[in-house]
């Protein structure tokens, strides 16, 4: 090795009492013990493993290029399968199904309520089956769920799809999530989640483009151009879950066959996938297949350490669900043509994918949270506070404007706030849980999001504006309220352990019922 290539891997970890915010905290004589048991847990796992900056980079390199690639391209299809609907709105699916407005946004809140109802079952699935099987099988099914919609024909039928694609999409994404912290170290986390999200933004945008020509496809067979919208992604969709299944690996070190070939990795690459993940956070040592334990279920349902950043997902996403889903209409509404309006809506899609991937490149360079994501919703807020108070005779493209402006900040921390509660959250089971939380959270939050935008206060839903400021506003504090809230229980235990000696810390390893993120030598990160 070269003297200018630097050395990783040493197991010697932080020590007790080092006041800093990371996770794990070992005594000096836990330090061996501890690793050298992950051994037997993970057989890769290599205690005195050396490798080089490089090397790592190598290694990190493999997943973003083979398999944060492939899960941007699933999640491209379940954005686009979700914007569909919103695209249809542009031609003429309420007449043809003889509803309002009121009956889409029930539609929505229907699907929500069955999306959150099968998100934490789903997710404990996904804990005994691999999230590799079980996140294609789900897009597979709500693939055929999508290309169903084409037989609604009235407010029951489209009630009753709504609740299938909920269903089969529940579990989706916080098992994505789950699935990434199987490569990624919990620093590498927020700036991947946000390429994950990004794709919502690329879909959002090119479904415009979709819509756009598969919508003149009207009258072709006898069928309406939102039916062939449907029926078009949702086969589509049906096509990459089922290549999904030969395409993903159940883990860094099973990377060899189907679809894979030779294998991503050689053997000391995998090794140091292993080691570097369990020296980064212990608890994904514990490898295989397991069930959910009850106590994990509740511990996550009952921390007070976990419900901030759920309620954060709900307040501060609440204006992204009728913010995007009716973009297009609030375009054209606006003056512009119906059909273009879908093409219009882009660059908003393009301003959220920058801004999102800038906080989250940030908030993993700094290792910090809370703040970022506070500007993040300031930014959001003033947008749509702007876009509230320009006056009654302003132009169109004055309101374009600051839409587009608005939707930048739709997922602005999202990828933050899901990367603060994965590693805040310990053992896996109960971070399984706690992700599941924080989706349906957000999926909760489209159900007051789509019904605040009513029909009677169209084309610019003031009212409703005024609300999601009220909102944003909200999750500017409760960001900052989660900041101190982490910082004083690290205090606390820190005070508690000051000057605890090498046998108190024995005897509490021994003795104590602590789990994960409850123990005293857990560190909150912000």
């Amino acid at each position: 090795m070269s003297d200018k290539q630097e050395a990783h891997g040493s197991p010697d970890l932080e020590k007790k009492g080092s006041g800093d915010s990371s996770n794990s905290i070992l005594t000096a004589s836990d330090v061996d013990d501890k690793l050298k048991a992950l051994v037997a847990a993970n057989p890769h796992y290599v205690h005195d493993l050396i490798w080089t900056e490089e090397e790592e980079r190598r290694v990190v390199r493999i997943f973003d290029t083979k398999i944060l690639t492939w899960i941007g391209v699933m999640f491209f299809f379940l954005q686009l399968d979700r914007s569909s609907m919103s695209n249809a709105l542009t031609d003429n699916i309420m007449v043809d199904l003889n509803v309002d407005l009121n009956a889409i946004t029930l539609g929505t809140t229907v699907f929500v309520l069955f999306f959150v109802a099968f998100e934490i079952p789903s997710n404990m699935v996904i804990r005994r089956v691999g999230p590799h099987r079980w996140i294609p099988f789900l897009m597979t099914l709500w693939g055929i769920a999508t290309a169903f919609q084409l037989f609604m024909h009235d407010k029951a039928t489209l009630l009753i799809c709504r609740a299938f694609v909920g269903m089969f999409e529940a579990g989706y994404i916080p098992g994505i999530a789950i699935y990434l912290t199987t490569y990624y170290k919990r620093s590498e986390m927020a700036f991947r989640l946000s390429i994950f999200w990004s794709t919502l933004g690329i879909a959002n945008s090119l479904s415009g483009v979709i819509a756009y020509g598969i919508l003149h496809m009207r009258g072709i067979a006898g069928m309406a151009g939102w039916k062939w919208l449907f029926l078009i992604e949702g086969v589509a969709t049906v096509l990459v879950g089922v290549l999904s299944f030969f395409v993903l690996p159940e883990g860094p070190t099973t990377t060899k066959g189907y679809l894979r070939f030779g294998g991503y990795m050689t053997e000391r690459q995998e090794q140091i996938a292993i080691t570097r993940l369990i020296r980064d956070d212990p608890a994904k040592a514990e490898g295989g297949k397991k069930v959910v334990p009850k106590t994990d279920v509740i511990s996550a349902l009952t921390s007070p350490r976990v419900w901030p950043n759920i309620l954060i997902g709900f307040f501060g996403l609440m204006p992204s669900a009728p913010l995007s889903a009716f973009a297009p209409l609030m375009i054209k509404a606006f003056g512009f043509d119906a059909l273009t309006s879908n093409l219009m809506a882009i660059p908003g899609h393009m301003m959220g994918l920058i801004v999102m991937s800038i906080v989250s490149y940030s908030s993993d360079r700094f290792k910090e949270r809370a703040f970022h994501g506070a500007a993040a919703s300031t930014y959001y807020g003033i947008c749509v506070l702007v876009l509230a108070t320009l006056p009654a005779d302003a132009s169109k493209y004055s309101l374009y404007v600051a839409l587009i402006f608005t939707m930048g900040g739709l997922t602005c921390w999202h990828p933050v706030n899901a990367a603060w509660i994965s590693e805040n959250t310990a053992p896996v089971g109960k971070r399984t849980i706690a992700l599941a939380m924080y989706i349906m959270g957000v999926n909760l939050a489209a159900i007051p999001g789509a019904n605040i935008f009513r029909a009677q206060w169209a084309p610019r839903f003031i009212p409703g504006m005024w609300v999601l400021f009220g909102s944003l506003t909200f999750t500017v504090f409760l960001f900052i309220f989660q900041r101190f809230h982490l910082d004083w229980h690290n205090k606390r235990r820190e005070k508690i352990t000051k000057d605890w000696t090498e046998a108190d810390w024995e005897n509490y390893n021994a003795t104590t019922t602590d789990r994960g993120d409850s123990r005293l030598d857990f560190r909150y990160t912000f």
